[in-house]
């Protein structure tokens, strides 16, 4: 049945082709052609589309290593009008990696025909999708494409073209190309980030590959534009031009949002950035240049704007950073000339919040990414100087700079434990700034500080050549605000004051700094915070025409004026005056000073000569003192003793510590209001040997006012008198010489007081010797002293005149027994030998003339302390316990031991060597052969001792080691300085025959005086 069928279907073409051949020439030919055509619209239409629909999944798949889904393709064969839909490649679990909606474009076959190029019309993609992905991983950076990446790099390449062909363009035509809603996704699984832009939407018309963007109707236009899911728009527009590459248009960035990138990188820092945006835009063009010997590609950016809005980090939910705004405005960049051009840089409302503490400001570390390492001291590569040369530096310009409204706010615990500043506003405007700094920069700053002072401040500065020219004025700067810095160091509180200041600085460097200007302190109030009193304040304090050379390390001041000034003075109960109270643990202060010293002195560079600075020369041309005054009060007196200086007027002039030339003294006052006192003359405390010729004069002082002076250290009260003093004193090269005249008129003491302080002289036989018959004192007092002497001071004016007559004869008691009774020795002590209480011939004498001024002074009495010395008394102890020792073991008495035994001497047989040798091992607990073998073979082997040297040797080492065995404590030294206090007083009463009633011992055993090796004396009265 099948063979009939075949046959005649074989029949039917073969009955066909027949009739095909009669038919006319050119209908055969129309035949084949049209049969040609819709073989091809077939294959095209319809089996292009099966197959690729069916195979480009399973090929792409197996190459990719990825599922890979095409739900349809169409192929329309007349019109060339291709479609795929639903195309995705997936990742391996299925989970979205890219793909699209549908892809729409037409091949205009004729146009491409007749213009020789690939011509392609409305090319429409519709809601493609790409889901980029970083992942976790412990080697290097992996992202969801890296399989396929390494999947394509499997391939086997192609093979190379030739040169010729791999430089030829292929010339397409696109009319028209659309993106429309794309999506973009990326993510970051490691910071647990994404960015993502749902609707991205591209344009591109008329596009040519060979096209020529000569003008802005050429074509080849395009335009991108992305709308952020968080908000935030990026779009450009222009014209593309493929070869040479011409990339013409402009690129915005709008409102957007800066948390969703910083999230990236938040695990680097601790900062958090809560809020912010970004925007920028610019008109741009990238060019492709070529050369002969190298592509580049040139970039030039003009008409652009570049800000950040309404930023805010935090840490820990703490405020750090607000930034409302920051500007650039007119931006222009050139690739190849290097060049960065930026009209205007404009800041406003910045609010800052930091702490400063010994580690330094406490928001640094929290903007330092965590990869620095911050302990890197490496040292930059260094380029060598080819390098150098060869590297052109970019060339930016910044046309000015206006910073408004700024404002700091800083805690300090650097110095004190929490000082909060406020800087704000603050206000900065520049001229012009070049990366090269070719030309000065001019400024203008003004600040408010806690509103509590303002500083303004305007000049230029120059950074190739440092330099600094700057106008400042401070105005109404309050000095309580550096209260707090004061109290760790001084008891005080500034309670009013304020500080102005107008001036110019110069300076090239932190050492070279010149300032030249006025500064005030008005309405200046310190409290004394021990007393809670006023301690100093004034009206007005004005510093005129100061200039400061650090350089040359001078200072000078045309003038200082103070108007109504006044300040306290007290001593306390225990005569130390309030301005010493002031200081704030000053031991403690020197302790910590001392604990940081080494590691300060370890870490600090050694200073050479040069590096030590010259001091500082000051010159002041005239202090002037207007209405001032003074209150003096001394609480160490019963009763309090209080006056005051008032009226005080008067000035300093020329004044110098470089200068020879001493200063001029005119000031004048008036003690309790009535009693006149000047100051005249001429002084210069800047020298390093200060220098003074002044002339000090009282004229009638109530002595009844220093009542409590001649209470407490005179014994009696002041019932009568007037004191008037006239001092000259001279101080020159640290030599200090002195003339008092002083007069006192109509003295009359009143009742004794029963002051602790009072002194023991006779003071009523020294008035009474001293008063002529009208009731008048009159002294002359020359004296002199040297400022080098450790001892040297300068006692109260009126009571050191008064008492110095009185106890010139009665300060050195022993001197004056001594001259009187013809002995030039010193008569407070009796010297012994060491370890013995034996008075010597020479000491004998002493004690006779000591004795004899004893029995010619009857009320005197004398007491005596014995003393050793550790050392040399120590020594002989430990001789005398050894000798008793050896004594009692070779049965001896210590009388019949040798005088001049020693370990030199030391016999090396019989009972006092065997004795010596019992006592080693005794004490020591060791075999005194084994220190024999000891000696012997410690000997070079080229001197061989004999037996004699041996012997002594080794009774020398015997000796010696039990020598300093022997333990000489403070009872036996304590007994010894007994014994030579005792031997004194037996000498005194028992040959001398003084009272014994007379002489008191002191106790030499509790608390022994190691001074010396002798008997102290001190003398006393009945």
């Amino acid at each position: 049945m099948i063979k009939v069928s075949m046959f005649a279907i074989r029949e039917k073409f073969s009955s066909l082709w027949k009739k095909f051949k009669q038919l006319p020439k050119y209908q055969r030919y129309l035949s084949l052609l049209l049969a040609a055509y819709f073989s091809f619209a077939g294959i095209l239409g319809l089996v292009v589309p099966y197959a690729v629909e069916k195979q480009l999944p399973v090929q792409l798949g197996a190459m990719l290593k990825r599922p890979v889904q095409l739900n349809e393709v169409k192929i329309n064969p007349f019109t060339l009008n291709v479609s795929l839909s639903g195309f995705r490649i997936d990742e391996p679990d299925r989970s979205d990696f890219i793909g699209f909606d549908k892809l729409n474009f037409e091949l205009r076959f004729w146009h491409s025909l007749f213009n020789g190029a690939i011509s392609i019309h409305d090319v429409t993609l519709s809601t493609p999708f790409i889901y980029a992905e970083r992942l976790k991983s412990q080697q290097e950076i992996q992202f969801n494409f890296s399989d396929i990446l390494a999947e394509l790099a499997k391939s086997p390449e192609a093979p190379q073209e030739p040169a010729d062909k791999q430089n030829a363009l292929p010339h397409v035509i696109v009319e028209n190309l659309s993106i429309a809603n794309a999506a973009l996704l990326y993510s970051d699984k490691v910071t647990n980030s994404q960015i993502r832009y749902p609707a991205v939407n591209l344009k591109v018309k008329a596009f040519d590959t060979l096209n020529d963007i000569a003008s802005a109707d050429s074509g080849n236009h395009f335009s991108i534009h992305f709308v952020g899911d968080e908000g935030g728009e990026i779009s450009t527009q222009g014209q593309i031009q493929i070869s040479p590459l011409n990339v013409i248009g402009e690129l915005e960035l709008t409102a957007i949002k800066l948390p969703q990138f910083w999230s990236f990188i938040s695990q680097d820092f601790q900062a958090t950035l809560e809020t912010g945006q970004l925007n920028f835009k610019s008109h741009f063009e990238v060019k492709s240049q070529a050369s002969t010997e190298e592509s580049s590609v040139q970039v030039i950016t003009n008409q652009g704007s570049f800000s950040l809005d309404n930023i805010l980090f935090t840490h820990e939910k703490r405020p750090l950073v607000t930034l409302p705004r920051v500007a650039l405005e007119g931006i222009e960049l050139n690739l190849n000339d290097k060049q960065v051009v930026v009209e205007r840089l404009h800041s406003e409302n910045l609010d800052l919040n930091a702490h400063i503490t010994s580690d330094g400001i406490d928001i640094v570390p929290l903007f330092i990414p965590s990869f620095i390492s911050q302990t890197d001291d490496s040292e930059p590569k260094q380029l060598d100087e080819q390098e150098a040369d060869e590297q052109t530096p970019w060339s930016v310009s910044l046309g000015a700079v206006s910073v408004k409204n700024y404002g700091f706010n800083i805690t300090e615990s650097l110095v004190t434990e929490e000082t909060p500043w406020r800087i704000a506003p603050l206000n900065l405007t520049t001229s012009a700034v070049y990366s090269d700094f070719h030309k000065p920069i001019e400024y203008s700053l003004d600040m408010i500080i806690n509103d509590q002072g303002k500083l303004t401040s305007t000049g230029q500065v120059e950074v190739n050549q440092p330099q600094l020219n700057a106008e400042l004025q401070l105005t109404d700067f309050a000095l309580t605000q550096i209260q707090p810095y004061l109290e760790p160091f001084i008891n005080i509180t500034v309670k009013n004051g304020k500080l102005d200041s107008i001036g110019a600085i110069e300076a090239s460097s932190a050492d070279d700094l010149n300032f030249t200007g006025d500064i005030t302190i008005n309405d200046l109030l310190v409290k004394d915070n021990q007393h809670r009193k006023t301690l100093l304040k004034w009206q007005s304090m004005m510093i005129e025409e100061l200039i400061f050379d650090q350089a040359k390390q001078t200072l000078s001041v045309d003038q200082i004026n103070f108007s109504q000034p006044y300040s306290r003075i007290i001593i306390a109960e225990d005569k130390s005056t309030n301005f010493q109270q002031l200081l704030v643990n000053t031991a403690q202060a020197v302790a910590d000073e001392t604990e940081s010293s080494p590691k300060a002195s370890k870490n600090a560079p050694e200073q050479t000569n040069a590096d030590q600075q010259a001091p500082l020369e000051i010159q002041i041309g005239k202090i002037n003192i207007t209405d001032g005054s003074t209150f003096f009060a001394d609480n160490s007196l019963t009763p309090n003793f209080a006056a005051s200086i008032e009226q005080v007027e008067g000035s300093v002039s020329q004044l110098s510590s470089s200068s020879n030339k001493a200063a001029v003294v005119d000031i004048k006052g008036k003690i309790n209001r009535y009693a006149p006192v000047t100051l005249k003359g001429e002084i210069n405390p800047l020298l390093e040997q200060p220098y003074l010729d002044l002339d000090l004069d009282f004229n009638s002082v109530e002595l009844t006012s220093v009542n409590p002076y001649s209470g407490t250290y005179a014994g009696y009260y002041i019932d009568k008198g007037q004191l008037s003093l006239e001092l000259s004193y001279l101080l020159k090269d640290n030599k200090l010489n002195g003339s008092n005249h002083i007069v006192v008129n109509q003295l009359k003491l009143g009742e004794p007081s029963d002051s602790s302080l009072a002194t023991s002289l006779p003071v009523t036989l020294a008035i009474a010797l001293l008063q002529d018959r009208h009731g008048v004192i009159d002294l002359g007092l020359e004296v002199s002293g040297d400022l080098d002497s450790p001892d040297f001071s300068v006692g109260s004016i009126v009571m050191t005149a008064l008492t110095n007559v009185i106890t010139k004869a009665v300060t050195a008691p022993f001197t004056l027994l001594a001259g009187i009774f013809g002995d030039d020795e010193e008569l407070d002590r009796v010297e012994f030998g060491a370890g013995t209480a034996v008075i010597s011939d020479e000491q004998n004498s002493k004690l006779t003339t000591l004795a004899t001024a004893l029995l010619d002074r009857p009320k005197l009495t004398l007491s005596i302390e014995g003393a050793i010395d550790p050392a040399s008394d120590g020594r002989i102890l430990q001789e005398q316990a050894l000798r008793l020792k050896l004594a009692q073991l070779s049965q001896l008495d210590v009388e019949e031991l040798p005088k001049n035994l020693s370990p030199s001497t030391y016999p090396t047989q019989g009972p006092l060597s065997k004795a010596l040798i019992a006592l080693y091992e005794t004490e020591l607990m060791q075999n005194a052969d084994e220190l024999k073998q000891q000696i012997s073979k410690s000997t070079e082997p080229d001197s061989t001792l004999n037996e004699t040297q041996l012997l002594t040797q080794w009774h020398i080492a015997l000796y010696n080691t039990c020598l300093n065995q022997q333990v000489v404590d403070d009872n036996m030294l304590g007994t010894l300085a007994s014994e030579r206090a005792r031997a004194v007083k037996t000498h005194l009463v028992e040959i001398d025959k003084v009272p014994a009633n007379r002489i008191f011992l002191l106790d030499s055993r509790i608390d022994i005086n190691q001074g010396a090796q002798e008997a102290l004396l001190t003398l006393g009265a009945d």
